[in-house]
């Protein structure tokens, strides 16, 4: 074989490879996306309901004197006190209030008590009304998207109604517990909307 035509055919060698490379390379399935699974009511309470035990463990923790008011025991104490106990979510401290009423002490430049207990109760009952309960017990399988709307709006608000009440002079005014409340809201309402598919217009 002649110099010339042994390069010929090697080339002709190469090209045809790379034919081959480029085809398969288009041939590869697609990759598949994940399909995330809907969590069940009970799931989808028990996530949020960790988180807010988080934020309560991480406010008290930055903020001792808050603590104060209501106990002499240390943050995990209280927390564990607060979500595992027997209260029933009724709380002398913020006058047994749940829901939306104990988020407006929040805002009651009355209320000298303790501003992170009356945050994270109102979180919590607003939590348990959105998916029909009083508790985290008895949590019933159906949704209710309407409820879980509110859920979503309400979730979104709080945070610009902390920030906007200048007149409250509070620890949850302070950038670190903006920064703690923020981020906890945020997992919450992203929760709704990716895992439980919740659609909300909110005003």
């Amino acid at each position: 074989m002649q110099p010339r035509q042994g390069c010929r055919h090697v080339l002709f060698v190469c090209i045809a490879l790379l034919l081959l490379c480029v085809s398969a390379v288009h041939a590869r399935p697609a990759p598949k996306t994940a399909h995330v699974p809907q969590l069940t009511t009970k799931q989808a309470v028990s996530a949020h309901t960790e988180d807010l035990r988080a934020l309560m463990q991480a406010l008290y923790t930055a903020y001792p004197a808050e603590l104060a008011k209501s106990t002499q025991v240390g943050p995990r104490e209280m927390t564990e006190w607060v979500f595992d106990g027997k209260a029933n979510w009724r709380f002398e401290g913020i006058r047994r209030l749940q829901g939306q009423e104990a988020l407006a002490l929040l805002f009651d430049q009355a209320f000298a008590g303790d501003h992170i207990l009356a945050l994270v109760v109102g979180l919590e009952t607003l939590v348990f009304e959105a998916y029909g309960s009083h508790n985290e017990f008895d949590i019933p399988a159906e949704r209710d998207q309407r409820r879980l709307a509110m859920l979503l709006c309400e979730l979104q608000a709080l945070p610009l109604r902390l920030q906007a009440n200048t007149q409250m002079n509070t620890v949850l005014r302070q950038p670190v517990a903006q920064q703690h409340i923020s981020t906890t809201l945020q997992t919450l309402m992203l929760r709704l909307r990716d895992r439980e598919q919740v659609a909300a217009a909110c005003h």
